[in-house]
């Protein structure tokens, strides 16, 4: 999306410098980004309630606001629950400083009794997952939701969503909703779920429940570090926002940001309709490729990737093998992300990322398939 980004950040309303620009802002950042992103937001989650400014925190980057929220409601030693595979990151967040581990609700592509679909997440892992916890002296302060799913590109169902919110509240355990692939969904006719569409009624413990999102992914601009803390709680907020000394954006980028996100004609008719149709026909080649050599993967709607499924080339179903595949696909010149990546317990699958220029997807593709091709069993 560069040559897309680029020709509107060269337009000139968007390169005015004024005076508090070089200033120091509120930690919280300046209210005309906070009120940029609540309206942005508040329209593209088709929130039931328009998002109050006030309760917003903007940082630089959602790893900060992971750090920060860990730093807010956990002890050193604690750990977020999160359903693996997950995004690895994560983890980094939240430990390296936080000391805040990440606990695995493991799920795995084998469909057993009673599910539907891959890796399906219910009440039943989760509760599994806690007990787990408890018997190792592991004490589960949130529970981490990615929606849409990072790496299985899943948009998870409001009922889920709801059984979710349910469970933290029955074990009085935050829920934190991270939501940065929140407009990255590209199939026609799927709409996103969030949070912000549920009324203040169904959200039964809104003390507890956390939301972020952020630039990064949705505008494809992780470079401008620009990620979103949002909650009901008024204690959880004031921590969050007194860590902001030293996660600050600078006033530059704060301004140019709202702006952008104010051109709501740009964003709907330039942007998006870019975005998603590139999203949708980089999907469509990889699943195209992937079909031609027998490779299943998960359907996805939304995100930037694909998850897929190479067990039947590892000579046996074990990471030391999927690493070795690993390796080949390196040695070809092409980067995708095993299992093993993600903590996942499951291994043969790798991540596929398509949100690429097509001559470079397209390069990536051929090699793979060759990799697949010479290794074939």
């Amino acid at each position: 999306m560069f040559d897309v980004l680029s020709k509107k950040f060269s337009e000139p309303e968007l390169n005015v410098w004024k005076e508090e620009m070089l200033m120091y802002s509120d930690y919280a950042s300046i209210y005309e980004l906070r009120e940029s992103v609540a309206e942005f937001l508040t329209a593209k989650s088709n929130a039931v309630t328009p998002l109050d400014p006030n309760k917003m925190v903007v940082m630089n980057g959602c790893g900060s606001v992971i750090e920060t929220i860990a730093f807010a409601i956990c002890d050193a030693g604690d750990a977020f629950m999160t359903p693996s595979p997950y995004y690895g990151g994560i983890m980094q967040d939240s430990i390296l400083r936080a000391k805040v581990n990440i606990h695995p609700v493991h799920l795995h592509s084998e469909i057993k009794e009673n599910e539907t679909k891959p890796y399906q997440l219910t009440v039943e892992k989760l509760e599994k997952s806690l007990e787990e916890a408890k018997a190792k002296g592991i004490n589960i302060c949130g529970l981490f939701i990615v929606n849409p799913h990072n790496p299985l590109g899943e948009i998870y169902s409001t009922e889920l969503i709801k059984d979710c919110l349910q469970f933290c509240h029955k074990h009085s355990i935050h829920i934190i909703f991270d939501e940065i692939y929140l407009t990255s969904v590209f199939k026609e006719g799927v709409q996103p779920t969030s949070i912000l569409q549920f009324k203040p009624e169904d959200i039964p413990d809104p003390e507890r429940t956390h939301l972020i999102w952020g630039f990064s992914k949705d505008f494809a601009m992780s470079g401008m570090r620009a990620g979103m803390y949002y909650g009901f709680s008024d204690v959880v907020r004031q921590q969050v926002m007194n860590q902001c000394r030293f996660t600050k954006i600078p006033g530059f980028i704060q301004t140019m940001l709202s702006k952008m996100l104010k051109d709501k004609d740009w964003l709907d008719d330039v942007y998006y309709a870019n975005n998603r149709k590139r999203l949708r026909e980089s999907y469509e080649l990889v699943t195209r490729e992937l079909t031609s050599i027998g490779v299943p993967y998960l359907e996805a709607s939304s995100s930037l990737y694909l998850y897929a499924d190479f067990r039947k080339f590892l000579n046996e179903p074990t990471f030391a093998m999927e690493k070795e595949m690993w390796y080949k696909f390196l040695d070809a010149g092409v980067y995708i992300s095993p299992s093993q990546a993600f903590y996942s317990d499951d291994p043969g699958w790798f991540r596929i990322v398509f949100s690429v220029t097509k001559d470079i997807l397209e390069i990536g593709m051929e090699r793979i398939k060759q990799v697949c091709k010479d290794n074939h069993p």
